[in-house]
């Protein structure tokens, strides 16, 4: 990995955290189905990532969050749930927890197919590892790549942000922040119809995970990831 051109948004440090925008007729509903990632690596080191409640007990971030991780557990304020199993698919940076007895409700999961760029949407998630935040941004590209599309986002999200939520004005989750460009000019989610790939998948114990995820891999780059003339 190139770490001059993309890296992830895992965190294992804090800081202060921006707040939710002002305005009335904002909805942040679906903040509620975003939790924080605690991904314990042994020796006293935690990292810190966000992720998203898809269903009971099933919580959607990315795998290198917790791909170091010999514990994990989800938290949302005072609340604390540890993670039991998880199903990973380390390619394409997916990763779903399973802790029971969540209390959050499960988002819903929207299309991209009928995204368009230069469309608004909403991040939900745990920047700097503090408190929940939101920000705005516009569609800037839309990939194709292995049966769905990849967004590209002027979204201000930062480390400690990786698998939190994407939703568009319908509040309906279109993807999970994921990594950034170098100078964060822009950042890129995967998709939402991801996730439904992930139900055939077996569980495993929570260890460490192995493998590259697809924005890592630079001999295998996708070509909307690769420099120019390469």
């Amino acid at each position: 990995m190139r770490q001059a051109i993309l890296f992830g948004l895992a965190l294992s440090c804090g800081g202060p955290a921006p707040g939710f925008a002002e305005g009335p007729e904002m909805d942040h509903s679906p903040s509620l189905s975003v939790v924080q990632i605690r991904a314990a690596q042994g020796q006293g080191r935690v990292f810190f990532g966000s992720g998203v409640v898809i269903g009971p007990n099933r919580v959607a971030t990315n795998c290198h969050v917790v791909r170091n991780a010999y514990r994990v557990t989800i938290t949302k304020g005072s609340l604390v749930f540890p993670a039991v199993s998880q199903q990973v698919d380390t390619r394409r940076d997916l990763c779903v927890l399973h802790a029971p007895e969540l209390p959050f409700p499960a988002a819903r999961l929207g299309p991209t197919d009928r995204l368009t760029v230069g469309q608004l949407l909403h991040f939900y998630g745990y920047p700097h590892g503090v408190g929940i935040a939101f920000a705005e941004g516009r569609v800037e590209a839309l990939h194709p790549f292995e049966g769905s599309r990849v967004i590209e986002t002027s979204a201000d999200f930062t480390f400690g942000g990786s698998g939190g939520g994407f939703f568009d004005e319908q509040g309906r989750l279109v993807g999970l922040a994921t990594f950034l460009t170098a100078g964060q000019t822009h950042g890129y989610a995967i998709p939402s119809e991801w996730i439904a790939c992930m139900e055939a998948r077996a569980s495993h114990r929570i260890e460490p995970l192995s493998g590259l995820t697809f924005w890592e891999d630079t001999e295998a780059l996708p070509a909307f990831l690769r420099p120019p003339g390469r």
